[in-house]
Formats: structure tokens, C-alpha cells, sequence
């Protein structure tokens, strides 16, 4: 009898860990995710995987959720399997060898203004402009446009012939990018008649990236858009046989949590950043959108701490939760303010966004900022063949 009640409560008891296993892999984790430092580096075996197990094991093996576009686009049939083994490779490597064998790929989201990465299905011809991988950035070049300009003289004519290429950048989305240079600094390009294309006078440059040239916000760190000048030589061949370049960006590599509380009830809160006090004046709900207002200011303190700051706060690196720690929006975008060298007043609108937000979270309650308290600056080599030059 005793042995029979001993039995019934060890499977009561083990029936209960398993129901409360069961409901942690179907309940949302809260939100404990720390900027990624530097790229990620990806291992998958896998052996005719269905796309949606080949996407759940990438998210799961670079630690960011994968977005889809449409949000159920992986529970459509006929999608084709995955087979791949991979170890040590970089996000967009990964990215990329999965997006050939399903059709997948990168989407921009129409005409969004601040696009974030998303998968969708595609007609392939986003794998097969020529693109190369650069730490955590892949480029690809987008178009080439050639023009030819006579300056007319009295008795000489001064012929300019230029060709422009232009790039887009997408950055991996798991780590935590404050800005990258529009400027591409070009080592080499040469043609498939072995001519050089660098411009007149042009002397490669091989120093590191600054991060003072970047202008300031991108507001777009997902996606950077460049473009370069060429020469173009009258006995020109018919490609770019070989276009080298070096991309700079600055990257988070240490941060502080700032965590503000009860956002839609409480206003006007301080914490320090580092050394800068940060104010949330208030979070306001107005009809599906959340408004953030806040407000820094530098004082005498670290330039340096404070544009690593400006960059953050501009690309919205901020996240939304609810009281159980769901994701309610995570980032922002920049909706106005005034910015300048030594004040910051911020407005930032937070929306719900599937793929990144969970779909049973709440009202907000919880505002984390990542605040950067150091970055460093990083530059990548990169190397473009066989881009077509217009007739």
C-alpha cells in the first residue's frame, strides 16, 4: 500500500515537472538579451530540415529572432529542404546558404524608412548580385551608372568619363551597431582589360575608419546605403573585374542597463548613464504607437561617451516590456527632437511589430536602454568581382 501511494505521487510529481516544462517552452522568455560585441559565428548540421527548423536553429545558433515576412510564411508547404553543414560561419554566410536552397531572403519592407532585417520569399535575385561578407556586414553592389561630360574648350575639349557604383550595406542584426560610414574608402578596382579605374590622383588609403566621419545617425543601422566614384578609361573592358574597398562602423562593446518603470503612469525620471544623467520625461500612448520623450544633457563630460550615446538614442536601441518581461516593441524610431553637441531632446515611437513583438504582451510597463558606455571602432575589408559596366 505504501510502495502503491509512494509510486502515484512520484508520477503526480513527475507529471507536474513535465507539464511545467511543457508550458516554459510555450510561455515567452523575458527579455535578458545583451548587445552583441562582435559578429556572430554560426555551426548548424542539418539533414533535410524542414525551412522553419533550418530558420529556428539559425535564431537559436546567432541569438536574435528572425523576423518573416508574412509572419506564417514558414508553415506554407512545398518549400524545399535544408541540408547544410556549417561551423563557425559568419550570420550572413549561414544566411545566404539557406536562402538558396529555399528562396529565402532578406526583404526591405516596401518603402519603410527604417527597415530592419526580415526574411521573405523572393525570386533570387537578391543572392545573385555581386556581394561580399565583411565581419558583420554584407555588401552588395546595387547598380552602376556611367556618365561621359565634354568640357568644351577654344581649341581643346576636356572629356571626363566617370563611373558610379552604388552599394547597400546590411548590417547582422544581432549585433549592436551605433553607426556606419557612408563612405567607402576604395583600395583598388581595375577592369577585365587589366585598366585601373581609380580616379585621378586618387592614393588608396589604408588607415583605420573615424568615426567622426560618420555624419552623425543613420537612423537606419540595418541597412547603410554608399556609392563610390570611378574612372572610366575610353578603351574600358566590360566589367569591373575586381573592386576593393574598407568599410568603417562603430560598435557597442560595453553598456550599462537602464531600466525606467511603470512608463505610462510615472514621469519625469533620472538615471545616470556612465557619467550622464538621463531624463524619461514620459511615455504616451496615442492610438497604436507609444511616444518616449527624453532628454540628456552633455555638459563637460566625454565627447566620446556622449556621441556613442547621441547614436544610440537615434537608432532607437531601446526596447518596450510588460509586466511579464514580453517584448511590447523592440526598438524605436527616431520621431523628432532637437539634437546637438551638447543637449539632447528626444521623441522616439515604439510599435508593436511582428516577428519582434511577442503577441500576448500587455501595455508597456518597462523601458530598457543598453546605454553604450564604450565602443570602438571597426573597419572591414571587402572585395566585389565582375560587376557589369553600362554600354
Amino acid at each position: 500500500m505504501i510502495q502503491r501511494r509512494a509510486a502515484t505521487m512520484f508520477k503526480r510529481s513527475l507529471h507536474l515537472r513535465l507539464l511545467t516544462a511543457a508550458l516554459s517552452l510555450c510561455a515567452p522568455p523575458a527579455y535578458s538579451a545583451e548587445p552583441a560585441t562582435q559578429p556572430a559565428s554560426i555551426s548548424l548540421r542539418l539533414t533535410n530540415a524542414t525551412a522553419k527548423q533550418a530558420i529556428a536553429e539559425l535564431a537559436k545558433s546567432a541569438h536574435v529572432p528572425i523576423p518573416l515576412n508574412p509572419p506564417d510564411l514558414l508553415n506554407k508547404e512545398g518549400l524545399p529542404a535544408v541540408n547544410l553543414e556549417l561551423k563557425g560561419a559568419s550570420f550572413w554566410a549561414a544566411v545566404r546558404e539557406i536562402g538558396l536552397q529555399t528562396g529565402l531572403e532578406p526583404n526591405l519592407g516596401g518603402d519603410d524608412p527604417y527597415p530592419r532585417f526580415q526574411l521573405a520569399l523572393g525570386g533570387g535575385k537578391f543572392w545573385k548580385t555581386p556581394q561580399a561578407i565583411a565581419g558583420p556586414l554584407l555588401i552588395a553592389a546595387t547598380d552602376v551608372s556611367r556618365s561621359s561630360t565634354v568640357e568644351l574648350g577654344r581649341t581643346k575639349h576636356e572629356h571626363q568619363r566617370d563611373l558610379m557604383v552604388n552599394f547597400a550595406a546590411y548590417a547582422e542584426p544581432g549585433i549592436r551597431l551605433l553607426a556606419v560610414s557612408p563612405e567607402i574608402k576604395l583600395l583598388q578596382a581595375v577592369d577585365d582589360k587589366g585598366n585601373s579605374l581609380l580616379p585621378t590622383g586618387h592614393a588608396p588609403s589604408v588607415d583605420e575608419g573615424d568615426a567622426e566621419g560618420y555624419g552623425g545617425e543613420s537612423g537606419a543601422i540595418y541597412l547603410s546605403n554608399m556609392s563610390i566614384n570611378l574612372s572610366c578609361p575610353e578603351n574600358r573592358g566590360r566589367k569591373i573585374a575586381s573592386l576593393k574597398g574598407k568599410a568603417s562602423m562603430r560598435i557597442q562593446t560595453a553598456s550599462q542597463r537602464l531600466e525606467f518603470e511603470d512608463v505610462l503612469k510615472v514621469h519625469n525620471v533620472t538615471k545616470s548613464a556612465g557619467a550622464f544623467p538621463v531624463l524619461m520625461k514620459s511615455v504616451k500612448k496615442v492610438d497604436i504607437e507609444y511616444l518616449l520623450s527624453i532628454s540628456l544633457k552633455r555638459e563637460n563630460r566625454s565627447p566620446e561617451g556622449w556621441k556613442n550615446l547621441r547614436q544610440s538614442i537615434f537608432n532607437g536601441q531601446m526596447v518596450l516590456l510588460d509586466t511579464k518581461g514580453r517584448i511590447v516593441a523592440g526598438r524605436a524610431t527616431e520621431n523628432g527632437g532637437n539634437y546637438t553637441t551638447n543637449k539632447i531632446d528626444a521623441t522616439l515611437r515604439f510599435v508593436r511589430e511582428p516577428g519582434l513583438s511577442d503577441a500576448g504582451a500587455g501595455e508597456p510597463y518597462k523601458l530598457v536602454w543598453d546605454a553604450p558606455t564604450a565602443a570602438k571602432d571597426l573597419s572591414v575589408e571587402f572585395e566585389l568581382k565582375d560587376i557589369p559596366i553600362p554600354e
